[in-house]
């Protein structure tokens, strides 16, 4: 499974920067050592050599660990203080168990920083954990009409009919080729906080608003001609649905909502279709060298050939077309 492992039994740390850190371990003591600002123990519990991957991305605010392994564990310890734990299985094979509960595939566990769980992996274990600010993400859910005690963690989550693993494995994707191939710089607060809306875009969906959307025509369209608005004044900054969110006071399910009965689109796709356009007038101005790569990553495409992709079936062309016409 672990392609990347050699014969070493050193720990390994490639394209590590302030923002993000690989490391492979063969050693589970220094493999647990690993982990950011957290304070971890680990106790093997099948027979094997044991092979550790850890990725980790600092998000300001928000923390983003990927942690795979291939023999089951026995986990304890805590969290960087002050924040609330995200632990969202993407893949596992064998029984898991949290605080001597058997947890069924497609469930995701949260917690308090210093509440953890003692939890027992099982074999070929890929594991994301997302720790954000308590602070913040209190703040966020306020505004997302998302009622959250926690004083009632922890607590786990139903995964089942939602594409959140799969949206995050996409995420952690763009971050982890971005970053090895330098497609982009996190020490951009911008793209840090493009990655990191997107991710809490899908926490939201982990946590859905309860809130009633009752809101007359009219109004549907005037929330949707202020957000247009504040977008195209924008233009020039990659734009999240957070960013809106924020600026109109609203939660994404009312934008969504309002999007939908409106434009008969979604707010993503629109600012998405936004970002292309834009790019698409960049390359056509065919500035003295400049790259696809360097315009996709301006309008917030981290991942090349996606943004080909979806350049092609929008326009017609490759950018690379409209680079050099």
């Amino acid at each position: 499974m672990y392609d990347v492992f050699a014969s070493s039994t050193a720990s390994r740390r490639n394209g590590n920067s302030p923002f993000s850190r690989r490391v492979s371990s063969q050693d589970i003591d220094e493999h647990a050592e690993q982990v950011s600002d957290w304070q971890l123990t680990y106790d093997q519990m099948t027979a094997g050599r044991f092979h550790g991957e850890l990725t980790e991305f600092s998000l300001d605010w928000m923390q983003v660990i990927r942690d795979r392994t291939n023999q089951s564990l026995i986990k304890r310890g805590s969290a960087k203080p002050g924040t609330i734990n995200f632990s969202i299985p993407l893949s596992f094979s064998g029984d898991f168990y949290c605080d001597g509960h058997l947890v069924s595939e497609g469930n995701a566990l949260v917690a308090h920083a210093d509440d953890l769980p003692q939890l027992r992996t099982p074999d070929e274990m890929d594991l994301v954990m997302i720790t954000v600010d308590q602070n913040i993400l209190e703040q966020e859910l306020v505004l997302q009409g998302i009622a959250f005690e926690s004083t009632h963690l922890p607590k786990t989550y139903q995964l089942k009919g939602l594409a959140l693993p799969q949206n995050l494995r996409n995420i952690l994707a763009e971050l982890e080729y971005g970053s090895a191939h330098a497609q982009f710089d996190l020490s951009d607060e911008c793209i840090r906080r493009q990655f990191r809306d997107a991710i809490m875009l899908q926490l939201f969906e982990l946590l859905p608003s309860s809130q009633p959307i009752g809101i007359t025509p009219s109004a549907r369209k005037r929330t949707v001609d202020r957000a247009c608005e504040y977008a195209l004044a924008h233009l020039d900054e990659p734009l999240s649905i957070l960013d809106m969110c924020h600026t109109l006071g609203a939660s994404r399910r009312k934008l969504q909502y309002c999007f939908q009965e409106t434009l008969g689109t979604n707010p993503v796709a629109y600012l998405r279709a936004l970002r292309l356009n834009a790019a698409r007038r960049e390359l056509r101005q065919g500035a003295a060298q400049v790259s696809v790569q360097e315009v996709a990553s301006r309008w917030g495409f981290w991942h090349l050939s996606r943004f080909s992709s979806e350049y092609r079936a929008m326009f017609g062309e490759r950018p690379s077309q409209t680079l050099h016409r």
